[in-house]
């Protein structure tokens, strides 16, 4: 079996690049379909007001 050596060129680095973007876009939107669903349903409930009392301007 030959090995195939493969030349970096832009195209490919281009291709690899949006490859990653969209898998990282399409997670993004499924996780994000998932916590709306949820959040709609009453199962995940964020306390705000806990989470930025850290911040000056009582948040």
């Amino acid at each position: 079996m030959d090995i195939t050596e493969v030349k970096p060129t832009w195209r490919l680095a281009w291709g690899l690049w949006w490859r990653g973007f969209l898998i990282s876009l399409g997670i993004g939107v499924v996780i994000g379909i998932i916590l709306c669903i949820l959040f709609w349903l009453g199962v995940v409930c964020i306390p705000w007001g806990s989470l930025f009392a850290w911040l000056p301007g009582g948040w």
